[in-house]
């Protein structure tokens, strides 16, 4: 057996184990399931779909917030008050800028877009508060 065939044959086995290491997302999970629906496939569909795991996010978001406020120190709880209201003014800003005029001539694919896109901001931001904290 030559080297590389080694090497193929110890990464195919190999993707199992990493795949079962990989912990799965439930919100994502669920996001894809209703993508996979027959209404997720319309625009419509995958914009809702969007939205849902946009809101189950949110909560997240709050969630991680509430925890690392509790077990921050007076100046650091400053900081990230600081911070997650700066990121929740950007958020809105964001918002209507995500709504304004240029949108009438993109199509109706733009609110699946922008969906998709409010989705990855805010598990960035989960990302960023969950640094703070254990």
């Amino acid at each position: 057996m030559t080297r590389t065939a080694s090497f193929l044959i110890l990464m195919i086995l190999a993707v199992p184990v990493a795949s079962a290491q990989k912990k799965v997302d439930p919100i994502e999970a669920q996001a894809e399931a209703c993508l996979g629906t027959p209404a997720g496939q319309t625009t419509e569909g995958m914009t809702d779909c969007s939205h849902q795991a946009y809101l189950a996010y949110d909560k997240r978001m709050n969630d991680v917030y509430q925890r690392i406020m509790r077990n921050a120190d007076p100046q650091t709880r400053t900081l990230i008050r600081n911070a997650q209201r700066q990121w929740l003014a950007y958020r809105e800003a964001q918002r209507q800028a995500d709504n304004g005029p240029w949108r009438a001539d993109r199509g109706s694919m733009a609110s699946a877009d922008i969906e998709a896109l409010n989705v990855d901001a805010i598990r960035a931001r989960i990302d960023e508060l969950n640094y703070y904290g254990p």
